[in-house]
């Protein structure tokens, strides 16, 4: 080991326990701004969370855009749909890590016309989020860079997430047999069958 040189490093003794954990603005506070912006009822739930329920769809791009830019909400946690039958949500959960906090949002939209716009734009998180939202429920972003599928393959023609989606129609075709039937596979403990039986 000849040749290394040895570092000592003279020891500091340094407070560690408030670093990065600035609390930021108040939970009542943020949920105050929206409120007066908004006129909307915003909850403040425990562990620094905020729920805004539900915001009208024309209105999703203001709300946001005050969310990061008044509010620091600099992240896009989650985007996720839902499938209410009667009609589609999007679920929208934002992140301020200046603030410590998170909040919480739905868009609902008409089973007819199931798009809203885009907030990859916004916060660029929200791309594949929004994409896997589109290929799972069908809901359409609009003003999205790049909505294709991302799970599903190319050129199909169903959205698996949706309550009215039936599994078994679907499932008789398969890529691997061509659009055939694969043959049935056996029970635990049985001999294997052929495809006629």
């Amino acid at each position: 080991m000849a040749g290394i040189p040895t570092i000592v490093a003279r020891r500091e003794e340094r407070d560690y326990s408030t670093l990065g954990l600035s609390e930021g603005r108040p939970p009542e506070e943020l949920a105050s701004a929206i409120k007066n912006k908004f006129q909307i009822d915003v909850k403040v739930k425990p562990r620094r969370r905020l729920d805004a329920g539900k915001i009208p769809r024309e209105k999703l791009l203001e709300f946001c855009t005050f969310l990061k830019e008044e509010l620091s909400f600099e992240h896009a946690t989650c985007v996720a749909g839902n499938d209410l039958r009667r009609s589609f949500e999007v679920i929208y959960h934002l992140s301020s890590y200046s603030n410590r906090c998170m909040i919480q949002f739905r868009v609902e939209l008409p089973r007819d016309d199931p798009s809203v716009d885009s907030i990859s734009y916004l916060w660029g998180g929200a791309n594949w989020h929004e994409r896997e939202t589109y290929d799972m429920y069908g809901i359409i972003f609009k003003n999205h860079p790049k909505l294709e599928r991302v799970l599903m393959p190319e050129g199909t023609d169903f959205f698996p997430f949706r309550k009215d989606f039936k599994l078994l129609d679907h499932w008789k075709i398969d890529w691997e047999y061509k659009g055939k039937r694969p043959p049935p596979q056996p029970m635990i403990g049985e001999k294997p069958r052929d495809a006629n039986g």
